[in-house]
């Protein structure tokens, strides 16, 4: 059965079915209702902001200024009341509160006790910026915070060109005031020009003077710069020489010193020289002690190795005892667990059956005794027939034995006895002393602890045989090297023995190198002591030379620098005095012109207090807002539409139809209310709706072609069952926001930027703007391509869905619905 024949049968049967016909044009009508609803050209976000409640608290106490009152918290009130750009509510600080903790009010705005004050402020010294303060709930609503403030801004905006015009009036104002200014300051700076000229004549005459003497002061400096010369040169041989006398006068010392503590060094060894001997002796004695230690527990340590190599050989026999012990053991457990326990528990329950049973027998006898005894008293001519009476008599006899408690309580007691039994040669959960299963599973556990003992003490004895070898070893070795360290110690003993004796004598000699040291260090401190009298003699007279010439030379340097600064004192009076004739004539141009400028009118007010207009032009404008989410819209509706219908089609493949048939075959059922509801939203939008559009063609052929790229996506996870719609359902809410729908992409974070280049919604909102309000077919269809990818790869997915998923017993003929 090929695809279309698959698609004509199942319409066939959805025109056969009413119910279902109903529900799949209703679904049709969705997207309908839906984009009527949202595109509708009545409302737009910004046609309702009177309605938006917004509190202004004020709280100005005005001010003067100029002696003139002003209230600026008070004409900002009038001008707010007079427009409507928000829902103005005019209260006090008290009400504003509670309005705004009771989520009443989107935003507060407050104007301070100072506002005026300040104004007056703007043109001191430290002039202070008027504070207005607002306070926004946003967490209301976002977009009316971002409303909010925006008006916030023009009310900063329109204060401050009131401010500015005010501040340019006052400066106008006091133009007057300046020029009146200048006019003084001009006849003062006549009167300072009158007094330049003076200065100038009185610098010309100190000037003359300072430069007549300027050669007597220099011969002055220069004949007491070549005696100092000269008393610096004797100095300065004396302390050339000085350190020389200090270092002869430094070595004899050192030599003295060095000598003193050579021999008291020496003096303080001897003693240890001589501990150094007898210690070395004492030592020679001690290791001759340790070797004959060693020697004598050499047998000890041959003996030890002998024990662990018997104890090597012994291990087989013990493993192979243990060993024994534990299959025994192992054979009484599998026994007592495979044949006794359950001998014992038969028994107990058979004892057990005998009481029940003997129990049942005497009631049946006690039952057929009482029956017998009945019918003779009903037939009393049964007594003289003896065979009756032989049974009668028989029959309470067996009952009389049947029904003894004694027997009974016997054998109730050998029952209790046999279950005793049996639990002794069970096994139980907790350990039982009594138990012989439970004694026989200890004394296993025990044996298998004591064999896997002797397993491990069979692994350590090598270890234990190589440690004794390696003692024995060792030992032999340790006597031959202690016999090597007594030979050198007897050595040792000997040569610090000789050095003790040289000791002795180099001491002796150090003594009488110390007392010549003496003599020639006491020589030469003398000689030292002169030489520094000698040489701070000289310092001094050449300390006092450059003193003298330091000062004629100063003198010197001190009258040129006057002469240069009275030059200078000179050129400066001449300049001022030409400055104060340039400011003389600056001045009264400058009281000229302010005179002559007048009073500012509204007009230059206005320019000061607002210099710069904005002139914009907008392209490709929203004739109305519904415009701007048009795109989105139009694409959420169609994929929602598609999805509501794939939930009145039957997905699942029946046997004996290929997948590549039955996956044509939904597409067409799918596809042909794609169109459908494609060319139903279309002409809702462009003739009841009257969206503007410059290729209305290109925009129903678009919106057919997005409605049929949605139909193989939602195809393909419409296959996966209710699992797959919701994802396709998790799919629409992932783009809400990633696909330019309520922000640009540009806007959008790094990540979500990357992520909204592989989502359908993109491409399809992209193209809807680009028809709608850029009059771009170009940049539409431009989106197409990818569009048409994701098309392809949806069906290919779908088809590889259908070949490897299993299939449903169920007729070909299927309906609509499955």
């Amino acid at each position: 059965m090929n695809a279309f024949r698959l698609f004509m049968a199942e319409m066939a049967k959805l025109a056969g079915k009413k119910g279902l016909l109903i529900s799949v044009i209703a679904a049709l009508l969705v997207p309908v209702v839906y984009g009527g609803i949202l595109l509708s050209p009545k409302w737009g976000p910004y046609d309702n902001l009177s309605n938006l409640p917004v509190a202004v608290v004020n709280k100005d106490k005005g001010a003067l200024s100029d002696d003139e009152p002003i209230n600026v918290g008070k004409d900002l009130v009038a001008d707010l009341k007079k427009g409507k750009d928000l829902g103005w509510e005019f209260v006090s600080a008290e009400e504003a509160k509670e309005g705004l903790d009771s989520l009443e009010y989107y935003m507060v705005i407050e104007i301070p006790e100072d506002f005026s004050q300040r104004v007056t402020t703007v043109l001191s010294d430290n002039p202070e910026k008027l504070q207005l303060t607002y306070i926004q709930n946003e967490g209301l609503n976002f977009m009316a915070a971002q409303v909010t403030r925006s008006a916030t801004e023009k009310l900063r905006e329109k204060l401050g060109d009131k401010i500015t015009e005010k501040y340019a009036n006052n400066m106008f104002a006091s133009l007057g005031d300046v020029s009146e200014g200048f006019q003084s300051a001009a006849d003062g700076s006549a009167k300072l020009n009158t007094g330049m000229t003076d200065l100038r004549d009185g610098t010309n005459t100190l000037l003359q003077s300072l430069t007549n003497k300027a050669a007597d002061i220099s011969k002055l400096a220069s004949g007491a710069k070549e005696l100092q010369n000269g008393v610096g040169q004797m100095a300065s041989s004396l302390s050339a020489k000085q350190p020389d006398i200090s270092k002869l006068a430094n070595g004899s010392s050192q030599l003295s010193a060095g000598t003193k503590e050579l021999l008291s060094s020496l003096q303080s060894k001897s003693g240890d020289i001589s501990k150094l001997a007898a210690g070395s002796a004492a030592a020679n004695e001690g290791t001759g002690l340790l070797l004959q230690n060693l020697k004598d527990k050499q047998s000890g340590v041959e003996d030890l190795a002998a024990g662990a190599r018997q104890l090597g050989d012994s291990i087989p026999q013990l493993k192979a005892g243990t060993t024994g012990i534990l299959t025994g053991l192992k054979g009484v457990q599998t026994a007592i667990k495979n044949e006794i326990a359950p001998g014992t528990q038969q028994i107990s329950q058979g004892v057990a059956q005998v009481a029940d049973e003997s129990a049942k027998l005497g009631a049946g006898l006690q039952g057929l005794s009482s029956d017998l005894k009945a019918y003779l008293e009903q037939h009393p001519e049964l007594a003289n027939d003896s065979a009756f009476m032989t049974i009668y008599g028989k029959s309470q006899a067996i009952t009389a034995a049947a029904t003894d408690p004694a027997k009974a309580q016997k054998l109730q007691v050998l029952s209790q006895g046999a279950a005793k039994i049996a639990g002794a040669f069970t096994t139980n959960a907790e350990p039982n002393p009594m138990s012989v299963a439970d004694g026989v599973n200890q004394l296993v556990a025990g044996q298998t602890s004591v064999d896997n003992g002797v397993v491990t003490l069979s692994q350590k004895v090598p270890l234990l045989q190589q440690g004794t070898a390696s003692i024995e070893s060792g030992w032999n070795t340790m006597v031959g090297k202690v016999g090597e360290l007594h030979a050198g110690t007897s050595q040792i003993a000997a040569g610090n023995q000789s050095v003790n004796t040289g000791w002795t004598s180099l001491t002796n000699g150090a003594s009488q190198l110390n007392d010549g040291a003496t003599q020639v260090s006491a020589g030469n401190s003398s000689v030292e002591k002169g030489w520094r009298d000698l040489t701070s003699g000289a310092t001094k007279i050449n300390a006092g030379m450059s003193q003298v010439s330091d000062g004629n030379a100063t003198v010197e340097k001190g009258w040129g620098d006057l002469t240069e600064g009275v030059t200078k004192l000179n050129d400066g009076a001449g300049k001022l005095n030409d400055g104060s004739n340039e400011l003389s004539s600056g001045l009264k141009d400058g009281a000229e012109k302010t005179g002559a400028i007048k009073a500012a009118n509204d007009k230059n007010l206005s320019m000061f207090s607002s210099p710069v207009e904005l002139k914009s032009e907008t392209v490709n404008k929203y004739p109305l807002y519904r415009d701007s989410t048009a795109p989105y819209v139009l694409s959420l509706a169609l994929f929602v539409g598609i999805l509501i219908m794939s939930m009145f089609i039957n997905f699942k493949k029946p046997e004996g139809i290929s997948a590549f048939s039955w996956f044509g075959a939904k597409l067409m059922n799918l596809g042909a209310i794609a169109v459908v509801q494609a060319l139903l939203l279309s002409t809702v939008v462009l003739l009841v709706l009257n969206v503007k559009t410059g290729n209305p063609l290109g925009f129903i052929t678009f919106a057919v072609f997005v409605s049929l790229v949605f139909t193989g996506i939602v195809l393909l996870f419409a296959s996966l069952g209710n699992i797959g719609r919701f994802i396709a359902f998790a799919l629409v809410i992932l783009q809400l926001s990633t696909t330019g729908a309520n922000l640009p992409i540009d806007m959008l974070p790094e990540n979500l930027r990357a992520l909204s280049e592989f989502l359908p919604f993109t491409y399809s909102i992209a193209g809807f703007k680009a028809l709608i309000s850029l009059d771009s077919t170009s940049s539409a269809f431009s989106n197409v391509g990818v569009l048409f990818i994701y098309l392809l790869s949806f069906s290919l997915l779908s088809i590889a869905v259908y070949m490897f998923s299993k299939t449903k017993n169920q007729p070909k003929n299927l309906d609509l619905a499955g």
